[in-house]
């Protein structure tokens, strides 16, 4: 599904937009200003679409398979993730700008649609605060901003859920995981958060994150979240990847 966004932000928000195309980088004219895409990228980024696994998000092409490969017969700390972006062409590149190069403007222009898709599954569940996966602290100084809080921030914006980031930290500063597999993912994040406050007094919350992968890294942060009290544990990304 290919993404057709004119007039879906501009109602959504009364905001300064990104000067940029999140995909593309191009500077924007000014009508597509309110778009965050110019007219190109806006006929070629990919939404996961209607047709998603029911645990993790990830778009499926088959309509009648209720559950992807990696969530068949897996058990998921959380209980569904939702995902706005496949994971492909021109949004690799726009990740990697978010997460490295310091466009969190592009934030807000995810938040639009992430309400614009979801606003009647947030609602639906209740949610109480959003809560960013955590990056360790020493390498988010260096860095100056953790992409998934800045996620957050402009998510809480666009719902009015406040943000709770500083109920879970990360201990350790990890291994990329992006060359790991499955097994090694796991190791790698075994003990790599914890929370930082006993008394946590929300019951359901959405943790975000900018790319989800295998869903190790929310399972892990999801597990600490349930052990603080915390009964319910969504999910949602900016990312995720391809049709299976």
């Amino acid at each position: 599904m290919y993404l057709h966004i004119k007039g879906i932000i501009a109602p959504l928000l009364g905001v300064l937009y990104p000067k940029r195309c999140v995909a593309c980088d191009k500077v924007l004219l000014k009508i597509e200003k309110e778009m965050g895409f110019c007219a190109s990228c806006s006929k070629k980024v990919k939404l996961v679409g209607p047709v998603f696994c029911m645990k993790c998000g990830t778009p499926l092409a088959d309509d009648r398979v209720e559950y992807c490969k990696d969530c068949q017969g897996a058990t998921r700390a959380f209980i569904q993730n939702r995902a706005i972006y496949q994971y492909a062409g021109d949004m690799k590149d726009a990740m990697y700008r978010f997460k490295y190069g310091n466009r969190r403007c592009y934030a807000m222009t995810f938040a639009a649609h992430a309400l614009h898709y979801y606003r009647n599954w947030i609602n639906e569940k209740g949610i109480e605060a959003i809560v960013p996966v955590p990056m360790y602290k020493p390498k988010e100084k260096r860095r100056g901003y953790n992409q998934a809080a800045v996620f957050a921030q402009a998510l809480s914006q666009v719902t009015g859920i406040p943000v709770a980031e500083e109920i879970v930290q990360r201990d350790k500063d990890t291994e990329a995981m992006k060359q790991l597999n499955a097994l090694k993912r796991k190791k790698n994040l075994l003990k790599a958060f914890s929370l930082t406050k006993n008394d946590v007094q929300f019951r359901k919350v959405l943790l975000v994150d900018d790319i989800y992968t295998t869903g190790t890294t929310m399972d892990e942060v999801a597990k600490v979240l349930k052990q603080g009290g915390i009964d319910q544990v969504y999910g949602m990304c900016v990312c995720i990847g391809e049709v299976q």
